[in-house]
């Protein structure tokens, strides 16, 4: 069989397309390359790797990745070659135009250099990509130019999206430890305050008590509504005397300092007892653990049974303490009315704000709090906090 004649013309055409789709392949690999290693790479390896790839892509041999601040005037954030040519690409970084530039340099040390400016989300540019070439080339061609754009454009938003996470990091680091300071500022006053009360006006108080019951007992017999009257003045008095105690005690536990956070808790739980409501303990352990950690764990308890006696309508309170693998786990729980855990904060503002105070409480010390409850299905928060070495400050 005879073959058929040879056509140059369909030879040149064929290899035509072939070299386009060899192009079009480069290109798609090198975007689909760089936004794999944009998300898996570590951010300085990452930014290292697209200035290598743009480089391979172009046949350019120098490449620099720089950065601009009004604090910093030009940083570099990778770069691919060395010596005088480096420099001579940072010196091109700063331009009035905002699209890509190849530029014409003969006789220098880069005769042609390729300027990529990275935007960023509002359209400002405090990025660029210089690639560079110590021989001379064959310019680019728009499309060559326009992935190389679009490789731009992924590394900017990359770049940006990590500058606005470690903006917020650091404001959730600065939040924090003025929460932190917040609450030991908070601890601070209130054990100042339950000191001045215990020394002053609770002392006062049951000197006051003592004076009526001495006063009672020697007081000749009175008639029957001035004998009911100072039986009511005893009363009174003797109710201030327990109010202030009961005032101390929830700002300042001593029984938290002198025997720890399960008899702190328990005693607290008393109010609950005194309420009409069943309590009991799952489980509970008498171990000390650090200061930091039990005033934390008694606020939040605190905080629950406050809730419990305000909102729950329960019959019946469940606790439960234990430590163990190097954490405390703290829990409430009850058989009240529970709520709904989506429900806007407008409508039950109070029990929100109460559980992110709680949250707050428990995440200064690296640990975490749950909350299950629904509507008639009772109201459960477990919290867990892990404990600092021996040695270690919470």
């Amino acid at each position: 069989m005879q073959s058929p004649p040879h056509d140059p013309g369909s030879a040149l055409a064929i290899r035509t397309q072939y070299r386009q789709s060899q192009s079009r392949a480069a290109r798609l690999g090198l975007l689909l390359g760089t936004g794999h290693e944009l998300t898996r790479l570590p951010l300085a390896q990452m930014r290292q790797r697209v200035v290598q790839r743009a480089c391979a892509f172009m046949a350019m041999d120098h490449g620099l990745l720089l950065e601009w601040t009004a604090d910093d005037p030009l940083r570099t954030l990778a770069s691919h070659g060395s010596g005088e040519r480096l420099e001579r690409l940072a010196s091109l970084a700063h331009s009035p135009s905002a699209d890509p530039q190849w530029l014409e340099c003969p006789g220098s040390v880069l005769p042609q250099v390729l300027r990529v400016p990275l935007r960023t989300f509002d359209g400002a540019v405090s990025r660029v990509l210089l690639l560079g070439n110590s021989v001379t080339i064959t310019a680019p061609d728009n499309e060559d130019i326009d992935s190389l754009q679009l490789l731009a454009t992924l590394l900017a938003a990359h770049l940006e999206n990590h500058r606005l996470l470690e903006a917020l990091q650091a404001r959730e680091r600065t939040m924090s430890e003025l929460v932190h300071r917040l609450f030991s500022a908070q601890e601070d006053e209130r054990k100042r305050v339950a000191y001045d009360l215990h020394d002053g006006l609770a002392q006062n108080l049951a000197g006051l008590h003592q004076r009526l019951q001495g006063f009672a007992g020697r007081c000749p017999s009175l008639p029957p509504e001035l004998a009911n009257e100072l039986q009511t003045i005893l009363a009174l008095a003797k109710g201030c005397v327990g109010e202030g105690r009961q005032l101390i005690g929830g700002l300042r536990p001593h029984v938290l300092d002198d025997f720890g956070l399960y008899k702190a808790v328990d005693k607290e739980a008393d109010r609950l007892r005194e309420a009409g409501l069943a309590v009991s303990w799952d489980d509970h352990s008498a171990a000390r653990l650090p200061g930091a950690v039990e005033i934390a764990l008694f606020r939040i308890a605190q905080e629950g049974i406050n809730n419990i006696l305000k909102h729950a309508q329960a019959s019946h309170a469940r606790l439960g303490l234990s430590v163990s693998d190097g954490q405390a786990c703290l829990r409430v729980e009850d058989d009240g009315r529970g709520f709904a855990l989506r429900q806007p904060v407008e409508t039950n503002g109070r029990c929100h704000l109460g559980l992110a105070a709680m949250q707050e409480r428990a995440s200064l010390l690296g640990g975490q709090l749950s909350c299950s409850s629904a509507p008639l299905g009772g109201t459960r928060l477990l919290i867990r906090v892990p404990l600092p070495a021996h040695g270690e400050q919470p």
